[in-house]
């Protein structure tokens, strides 16, 4: 009993009010350990940030992360994406809390290459939410995302819940994500940018990604609000992945992340 309501009261004094209000953690191992730059990950997982950055020809990715190593709560979500010709589709599907709080939401995606080098995106989220001995909460939000390549710099940007959904009145996040990377060599990329969700300060983030084998990958980032450090590391075979990343946090325990993609 007194787990049960320890669980309550981190979820909605400390989880929530920090990363909560419907899954802002990194849908990926990659991505959490460059600091959300998503664009340096084509995966399916990338709908789920930013829809236009799906451009693998057929991807599937599962994450599960640990939020500040609580373990009564995770996170988990599973992305598929699909293209054909100039257009790429996906399907996601996301998972938070544990049996007594519970968020959950159904993606659909899509992107369009209308120019050599551009992509637009757009996304739709089912969102439901669910504590026990209360009624379920349901709602849905407009993600739209566009993806421009210039020569060794690539420009990404991204505004989530663009039709200011709400859940019983109470206002979903709505965020802009907005990154450039400039690839150094074809193994090494590094990139920078923002998050700035509505009416909270700015989010700063940097990301370096670093290939010295064909078969390993290593990453790292910071970001601010709050200060943050992550890093995480990457092994592939046979167009499989296997991810994990770190992220630090100024008060409580790491995040933990780890990934399982398939891709090509």
């Amino acid at each position: 009993m007194k787990r049960t309501l320890f669980t309550i009261l981190l979820m909605c004094i400390i989880v929530l009010p920090i990363e909560g209000a419907f899954l802002q953690y990194a849908p990926s191992a990659k991505t959490a350990a460059l600091s959300g730059l998503s664009l340096l990950d084509n995966s399916a997982s990338s709908m789920f940030l930013n829809p236009a950055n799906m451009l693998q020809r057929f991807s599937v990715t599962s994450s599960y992360i640990m939020p500040f190593s609580f373990h009564e709560i995770s996170y988990k979500n599973i992305a598929l994406s699909y293209r054909f010709s100039k257009t790429t589709i996906g399907f996601g599907y996301q998972d938070f809390g544990n049996n007594i709080y519970k968020e959950q939401s159904f993606v659909t995606a899509a992107n369009i290459r209308i120019f050599t080098h551009y992509w637009l995106g757009a996304g739709l989220r089912y969102l439901n939410n669910k504590t026990t001995a209360f009624d379920a909460e349901t709602s849905y939000q407009v993600d739209v995302g566009v993806r421009a390549e210039y020569k060794n710099l690539t420009f990404s940007t991204s505004y989530l819940n663009l039709n200011f959904g709400e859940l019983e009145n109470d206002p979903l996040p709505q965020e802009n994500r907005t990154f450039i990377s400039y690839t150094i060599a074809d193994n090494l990329h590094a990139g920078f940018g923002f998050v700035k969700e509505f009416d909270f300060p700015f989010s700063f983030r940097v990301g370096i990604s670093y290939y010295p084998f064909k078969y390993a990958g290593f990453f790292s980032g910071f970001h601010t609000e709050p200060n943050q450090l992550t890093a995480g590391c990457e092994f592939n075979f046979l167009n499989f992945k296997i991810q994990y990343a770190i992220e630090t946090h100024e008060y409580l325990q790491s995040t933990h992340y780890i990934s399982i993609q398939y891709g090509k």
